[in-house]
């Protein structure tokens, strides 16, 4: 971290023409360094010290007045009340009581001072080889050790790679049609166009037929590749993913309306379901894991690659075959997925693509070949296709399984002695990242009465700053819906809510945005979460108060909705944390932090109730749902025994 600061320094005071450097440490190292990497040069306004009040005295009356350095130190001094600044001063002891501290390490008599003020420069030099990572750090790519390679993401602030980023965007006509086991077939094709900007023509799609459905259910052939193999196989997709990233982020920031950010993130988690999926199958055995047969992958628009690649990740891992239908309103981003799948060695007829409206994926669900179905939506169509499977059992004589991972209303609770700062940074993303089109995001908002008035004017602000307007944009953090039935929708659902609630704030909308099918981001609030008969899939955030006693009702309340997909809790209090957690189940629950952003492998992603049906995908149990075990044991004495084992090895 010293090499880190001396660097960021470097650039600061190479630009003073346009910064003003303020340096605070309290390193006397650092400050030294500093000093000389000024130069003699110094004139007032070009750069400045500070330290904190307190902290650091013996070190500044080195540094201020003419007869020393003669350079300005400014004191700063945190201001507040004792709960707004506890966190800082938890934060300042951490820091301060660090062994690697210089603030620690200088009041230790028995340190020798040339220890103290050894160059951190020439220490980095020293490593072997030069750079080497702390050994007790992994590197972000190593971070799951052994069982995979973490995917690989980078700094969109970076020049260099915002500008690759953005010659991803040039204008390109992209085109999906039918992928069946022979090759693809072409039709009758609509546009596909930037939600964003409806003038732009991301593509065209050819859709399938029913017919064309059950040429793909008759083409259909499982994947008979042993596990190691297919192991092997989707880490080749998620390489070439890794390899595809910056026109895939372009695809999905157009097609999709996503931001540069949440289109990496979106990359890089197909990235780590094909990688997680494989590490898992690879002991696996075709002698004790069987395939279903033919699985039909359903997947939403709001996460048209990531959703897309983990569902066919999981059901080609056990080794069934995949016939895929993508949303209707993103079928390019799945077309150019399924190219990297084939382009890895996939047999023909494994994996098949199927682009088209509700009615394709209802004939795809109920043609008697399907073994099961894993599907992403909305709790309306996953009932759909419930009833429609009920009616057959597969063609083993067993019901034929649903994955369904579906809506939620979705609540964070904030108690008196959460941080408000932290609570409304939380809450902000949570409520409108991805324009509030996730199904973990944020719907309601309980916020306890005694701190309401603190906190609601400070998310009101919050919200006053986000930038909403064409994600192709870097300062973008609100994008467009995704289209102008899902934004009619949410006008009308806003125009109740401001007869039935008290609209707190709505963010205005710019200029440039009235070609694309933007919402612009609201907050009501309301009396209970009564007042919402279905999940607003948007950029609204309903509020509601409750008082300290009304805890348990709040947990009642938000039970009676009937989904359990994500819960936010913020609180500092442990009890109250462990008390609401027991009171409501949920499949994902997040304390003091966002809901959003599920890491695979490390936070498995799944609801209950209204919300699914689970296993949760990216965990441990997902892939075994598309396979069926068998056991084989046999009696070696019933052959004469085993001479090996009975002599324990001893053979004379």
């Amino acid at each position: 971290t010293d090499v880190s600061y001396i660097a960021c320094a470097r650039k600061l005071l190479a630009a003073t023409d346009l910064v003003y450097p303020q340096f605070a440490t309290h390193n006397a190292l650092t400050l030294a360094t500093l000093h000389a990497m000024a130069g003699p040069d110094f004139r007032p306004g070009l750069y400045e010290f500070q330290c904190l009040h307190g902290m650091g005295e013996g070190l500044y009356q080195e540094v201020v007045g003419a007869d020393k350095l003669d350079r300005p130190c400014r004191i700063y001094a945190p201001v507040g009340t004792h709960e707004t600044l506890l966190a800082y001063l938890v934060r300042r002891l951490l820091e301060n009581g660090a062994n690697t501290s210089f603030v620690n390490q200088i009041a230790d008599p028995a340190l020798p001072i040339d220890r103290l003020l050894a160059d951190p420069v020439e220490r980095a030099r020293r490593l072997d080889p030069v750079g080497a990572p702390h050994p007790r750090i992994a590197l972000p790519r190593d971070l799951f050790g052994a069982e995979r390679a973490n995917s690989t993401g980078f700094d969109i602030s970076n020049e260099q790679q915002l500008a690759a980023l953005a010659s991803s965007l040039t204008p390109q006509t992209w085109h999906a049609a039918p992928m069946l086991g022979d090759g693809a077939r072409e039709g009758v094709g609509r546009d596909v166009r930037n939600p964003a900007d409806l003038r732009d023509l991301v593509g065209t799609v050819a859709e399938a037929t029913p017919e064309l459905v059950d040429a793909a259910c008759a083409r259909a052939i499982p994947w008979t590749a042993t596990p190691q193999g297919r192991a092997d196989c989707l880490t080749r997709v998620a390489d070439r993913l890794e390899a595809r990233m910056n026109p895939l982020v372009g695809l999905i920031v157009r097609e999709a309306g996503k931001t540069f950010a949440n289109a990496v993130g979106e990359v890089r988690e197909a990235v780590d379901f094909l990688r997680y999926y494989a590490g898992q199958v690879r002991g696996w055995s075709n002698d004790t894991h069987r395939p279903l047969g033919i699985v039909a992958c359903i997947s939403p628009w709001n996460f048209p690659l990531s959703i897309f690649t983990g569902q066919i990740a999981g059901a080609l891992a056990a080794g069934n075959a995949v016939i895929a239908k993508p949303a209707e309103e993103t079928p390019l981003i799945a077309a150019q997925t399924m190219r990297l799948f084939l382009g890895a060695g996939l047999p023909p007829g494994v994996l098949q693509l199927l682009p088209g409206d509700g009615k394709v994926g209802a004939h795809l669900v109920g043609n008697p070949a399907i073994a099961g179905v894993v599907f992403t939506g909305s709790t309306e169509a996953a009932r759909s296709i419930q009833r429609t499977l009920s009616r057959r059992l597969g063609r083993d004589g067993r019901p034929v399984p649903l994955i369904a991972e579906t809506g939620g209303q979705n609540a964070m609770i904030v108690d008196s002695s959460a941080l408000p700062e932290q609570v409304v940074a939380d809450a902000l993303i949570s409520a409108f990242d991805s324009a509030g089109q996730r199904c973990s995001a944020v719907r309601l908002l309980y916020v306890q009465d005694d701190i309401a008035d603190r906190l609601l004017p400070m998310l009101i602000g919050a919200m006053a700053e986000l930038s909403i307007g064409d994600p192709a944009l870097i300062g973008t953090d609100v994008g467009p819906v995704i289209d102008e039935p899902a934004r009619q929708t949410l006008e009308r659902h806003a125009a109740r809510m401001g007869q039935e609630g008290r609209l707190l704030y709505q963010c205005a909308l710019p200029a440039g945005t009235g070609d694309g099918t933007f919402v612009a981001p609201r907050a009501f609030e309301i009396d209970s979460a009564g007042r919402l008969d279905r999940e607003v899939f948007g950029p609204i955030l309903h509020v509601v108060r409750w008082r300290a006693d009304r805890l348990d009702a709040v947990c009642d309340e938000i039970a009676a909705t009937g989904y359990a997909l994500t819960l936010g809790i913020h609180s500092r209090i442990d009890d109250t944390v462990l008390h609401i957690l027991g009171r409501l189940g949920v499949g994902n629950s997040y304390v003091n932090r966002t809901t959003i952003g599920a890491v695979v492998g490390v936070q498995p992603f799944g609801g209950e109730g209204l919300s699914g049906t689970g296993p949760k995908a990216g965990g441990p149990r997902y892939l075994h749902r598309f396979a069926t075990e068998r056991t084989v044991s046999i009696d070696t004495t019933a052959a004469g025994g085993n001479a090996s084992l009975l002599s324990l090895g001893e053979e004379s």
